[in-house]
């Protein structure tokens, strides 16, 4: 489902409508439009949403986000020009969850251009339910944790934890 407004659909009729989140200023993204790319207002907070891909080999998910420069070089967006938040939508064919993760956040891990760091244009995510092996997947997935919810049909939605990370 990387499809942009498949997927905002999926997601605004499932959890932003019945929680009286209201979408404005939808506009999808054309670069990284493989990632179901697309940036809205949502509420008070702008968001940049995305849908990550499974990739063949590794465990996790991928997903791009970046800007062309002036010269139409592709770059890592900045903290400055950042949206409030980055929403990763992960699918698989049992499971549906979501990355919320604050640009604060993303700015400490290195994700977002800043002064002293050139950011990251791509990373890889790890829901709950994948189990990396490798070290560095491992510590990756625990800092991530803290901004994932889980949000299956058969499960209880955790919708505390959902509006504190869309409130932050």
């Amino acid at each position: 489902m990387n499809e942009f407004y498949k997927a905002l659909t999926y997601v605004n009729k499932n959890f932003y409508e019945p929680n009286h989140f209201i979408i404005n200023a939808i506009r999808e993204e054309a670069q990284n439009s493989d990632y179901g790319a697309g940036i809205f207002q949502l509420n008070s907070k702008s968001v940049r949403f995305r849908v990550a891909k499974k990739t063949p080999i590794k465990i996790g998910q991928f997903v791009a986000f970046w800007e062309k420069d002036r010269n139409h070089k592709n770059q890592a967006y900045s903290y400055e020009k950042a949206t409030d938040l980055l929403v990763v939508n992960t699918f698989t064919s049992n499971n549906f969850g979501q990355f919320v993760f604050p640009k604060g956040v993303l700015a400490k891990q290195n994700i977002l251009k800043t002064a002293t760091t050139k950011g990251k244009m791509a990373i890889r995510v790890y829901p709950g339910w994948d189990k990396p092996t490798s070290k560095q997947a491992i510590e990756i997935q625990k800092w991530q944790l803290k901004y994932f919810v889980e949000m299956n049909k058969t499960n209880h939605l955790p919708l505390q934890k959902l509006l504190k990370l869309y409130s932050n």
